[in-house]
């Protein structure tokens, strides 16, 4: 039996990291604490996810799922370091372009050490080069699901959703950083990912009503109606909230991590999620939205209690210990 595909299509992008007590006012200036340089990118981030939490640290050449990446990078150093270090955590790398005349992206991210929360400069650079001509179709043969983000054009990412619809395609979109989509985008969207902020710009509610009770369930009944099948708002440290098949929903609370740095934890969640999902599609039978999200939630606490972006997600069987 074939082993299920996922492709993830978004941002390859070097991450240029300043670790601080605090962020600094306006006009004020901080000696920080320390500097540091990594590969990222909501794109690269999850297809690492996926590859590492589908097989074993010590047997990459032998996970269940088969990752492929498509997405774009520039004929630099910092591209090469991200396509080198894809390959070597097990991702297929054939659908990444390395752009002549053009830099890779980068982001500028802030970590305030008390907290380890973050904040994101994100630069796209050859992440905006991809154009919807260029997914008009699918690679032979067809993955089983697409993972998507938005730090790729918008266009772009509409006509995957597209394309993805006439293949009949499994979509799971992060759509990260947020903007609003059309309606007619959601009917495409197998499984929409959001955190609390996310899921506000998207549904049309303010942030602040974003956190009071009874409103997710709102938001989650707004994407159902355009035709999402699964809605998962991850909500920090209140856990996440899921709405599968009508009528089944839940919240699933947060398990208890000590943590360092939150950059990479919602690219885990959506890598481990996406690995549930095609295996589910592989072996078919229901699919348990429940089960899926407290792994996720496992694997997203495992990354929190590490320092960097993809240097923080854990391999398959470190989900064991």
């Amino acid at each position: 039996m074939s082993k299920p595909i996922i492709l993830v299509i978004g941002s390859l992008n070097t991450d240029l990291i300043t670790r601080t007590s605090r962020i600094p006012a306006p006009g004020e200036t901080l000696t920080s604490h320390s500097f540091d340089t990594g590969s990222g990118g909501k794109g690269a981030n999850q297809a690492v996810a996926c590859a590492r939490l589908s097989r074993r640290r010590d047997a990459v050449d032998h996970g269940d799922v088969l990752v492929r990446m498509a997405g774009a990078v520039g004929d630099d150093i910092f591209g090469h370091d991200l396509l080198e270090g894809l390959k070597r955590d097990g991702v297929d790398t054939n659908g990444v372009e390395v752009k002549k005349g053009e830099k890779t992206g980068v982001s500028t991210i802030i970590v305030e050490e008390q907290t380890g929360e973050n904040r994101i400069l994100f630069s796209p650079n050859a992440n905006y080069t991809l154009k919807p001509e260029d997914f008009t179709s699918l690679q032979q043969p067809l993955p089983d699901v697409i993972v998507l983000q938005l730090e790729i054009p918008l266009d772009t990412v509409l006509q995957v959703l597209k394309t993805a619809c006439e293949k009949g395609v499994h979509v799971i979109f992060n759509p990260a950083p947020a903007i609003p989509l059309p309606d007619e985008a959601y009917r495409c969207i197998t499984h929409l990912i959001v955190n609390e902020s996310e899921a506000a710009i998207l549904s049309g509610e303010t942030s602040g009503q974003a956190f009071q009770p009874g409103v997710v369930q709102r938001i989650a009944d707004h994407f159902r109606s355009l035709g999402v099948q699964n809605i998962i708002v991850t909500l920090g440290s209140k856990g996440v909230f899921y709405s599968g098949s009508p009528g089944k929903y839940g919240d699933i609370p947060a398990e208890k991590a000590k943590v360092v740095d939150t950059t990479a934890a919602g690219d885990t969640f959506v890598g481990a999620y996406a690995v549930e999902v095609a295996r589910h599609v592989g072996k078919g039978g229901e699919f348990d939205v429940a089960d899926t999200v407290k792994l996720a939630n496992r694997a997203a606490a495992k990354t929190v209690e590490r320092r960097g972006a993809q240097a923080a997600i854990p391999w398959m069987n470190e989900l064991s210990t």
